[in-house]
């Protein structure tokens, strides 16, 4: 007598939806409340530096302000700084300071989740829902970047609210509540990291599917569209007048855009399966890009493909940030979570002892994941420099807060984050004529203080740099790790 087929599992919508943002929450606890100076320090400490002085100079949110430009209080040119904002309005609570933006980057990964399966539940049910929330979670690059001190979690968790409530308003009825949803998702998306504006093409998919050749003249599309460009283009009009920080003008943005057939090896063959899927996660990946298809559920493809394309476009910009990367997390998911579904239905299908064997098989699928995603990114955790975390003490026992400080690093972010100075960067590990007549330079713009690891040049005495300082400069601080000098 041939298997029964296997129905659906019964799984309660409330329950469900919990699981997924606890799994999420989970994921995220390695090294939430550890310092900023781990894998891709120099953004984290640049998103928090603009939080802590939104918190200490006024929350003016359209005033951006950066530490390593001396004494410039200016704007700062960056993306849209929404997420530094929402980390300066909780900045004094329990004392957690910058830390607030590991909490924030997580709660919005839980988010991602949560919309994720509710996109996934739309055309699959729950049950393969609740496989995609799960993966998303497991993938190496989400596991860490779904926590950093960076807006990418933000954008993340616009960019698929996006897609739900766009779905949603383009319904029966056509409700204006999601209508104004999606288009505030869509503009925090790319406003916060310009090259999240792929997702305009899933969003015309998705258009297309619903209104065939009338979408093109859709006034309600156009105008979700021309409202998030044209917001997106007045936020980058005005950052362009600001300290350059990133870049925020045409000519900025094409000094990037060099290419190598490297660059496409590194992302598709190494850094796909790698951190975005995982090698294990590849079987239901592909299971599930076939499920879908052949069910003519194009949007995650066309969801896909615009991505992976704008990583292409992105040249050596999203080849040299992994976390650019990041987007692939949940439309991988979603086709992780379609092909687990089908990979649990023909196991249900099999007889014994087959099915026992496809049984331990698919557990052992489930288990290898986030084990092989946790021990192939254990090293990003690293502090680098934990000798800097007491920085701002040294500094405060020779220092007034608003004396300018020069940091021997081409990593000013970091230091002066935790010297919570502000400054600029003379970097003696390169040309030395050159950052002698820089470190002249600045003591005649007014830095009175000069910071370095002893670990570094110092640690000799009788190396050329530091007998240059030492002679020249008298020593305002040194612990055995950190150097304060007083410029005169």
């Amino acid at each position: 007598m041939p298997p029964n087929p296997d129905p659906a599992l019964k799984i309660n919508r409330t329950w469900a939806l919990a699981f997924v943002a606890v799994v999420s929450l989970v994921m995220h606890l390695k090294g939430i409340l550890s310092p900023l100076a781990d894998v891709h320090f120099w953004r984290q400490c640049y998103t928090a530096t603009l939080a802590r002085n939104f918190h200490e100079n006024g929350m003016h949110l359209l005033l951006p302000q950066i530490d390593w430009a001396g004494p410039y209080r200016g704007l700062a040119a960056t993306e849209f700084p929404i997420f530094s904002w929402l980390m300066a309005l909780l900045w004094p609570l329990a004392g957690l300071g910058g830390l607030w933006g590991r909490l924030l980057a997580t709660a919005f990964s839980a988010g991602t989740a949560v919309y994720l399966f509710l996109i996934v539940e739309e055309d699959l049910g729950r049950e393969a829902a609740l496989y995609a929330g799960v993966f998303f979670s497991w993938i190496p690059m989400e596991i860490y970047f779904g926590r950093t001190v960076q807006p990418e979690a933000m954008a993340v968790c616009a960019t698929v609210a996006a897609f739900y409530h766009w779905r949603r308003a383009l319904a029966p009825g056509r409700p204006w509540g999601h209508w104004a949803a999606a288009t505030l998702a869509a503009f925090l998306a790319v406003s916060l990291k310009l090259p999240y504006v792929y997702l305009f093409a899933p969003l015309a998919w998705l258009s297309w599917e619903k209104l065939g050749r009338a979408s093109w003249r859709d006034g309600r599309g156009w105008a979700a569209f021309l409202l998030t460009a044209a917001g997106v283009g007045a936020w980058y009009r005005y950052a362009s007048t600001g300290a350059f920080v990133i870049p925020t003008k045409t000519g900025d943005f094409l000094g990037f855009l060099n290419y190598k057939p490297y660059y496409l090896e590194r992302q598709f063959i190494s850094r796909f399966p790698e951190l975005a899927a995982t090698h294990v996660g590849l079987l239901p990946l592909a299971v599930g890009a076939g499920v879908l298809l052949r069910r003519k559920l194009f949007f995650y493809a066309a969801w896909f493909v615009a991505f992976a394309l704008s990583l292409v476009a992105g040249g050596y910009y999203t080849f040299g940030h992994e976390y650019t990367s990041l987007p692939w997390a949940p439309v991988n998911a979603a086709f992780m979570g379609a092909g687990m579904l089908a990979l649990r239905q023909k196991t249900a299908a099999l007889r014994p002892p087959r099915r026992t064997w496809a049984w331990a098989g698919l557990l052992l699928l489930v288990v290898a994941m986030p084990v092989y995603s946790v021990l192939r990114i254990r090293h990003w955790y690293k502090i680098g420099c934990p000798e800097l975390v007491p920085a701002e003490a040294a500094a405060d026992r020779v220092s007034a807060r608003d004396d300018l400080f020069l940091c021997n690093s081409a990593q000013t972010p970091l230091f002066l984050f935790y010297l919570h100075r502000r400054g600029w960067g003379v970097y003696f590990e390169g040309d030395l004529p050159s950052a002698w007549a820089d470190l002249d330079k600045r003591i005649a713009q007014g830095a009175r203080f000069f910071f370095a690891l002893k670990s570094g040049l110092f640690q000799d005495r009788d190396g050329e740099v530091a007998r240059g300082f030492y002679k020249r400069f008298p020593v305002a601080y040194d612990d055995g790790r950190l150097l304060i000098f007083r410029l005169r």
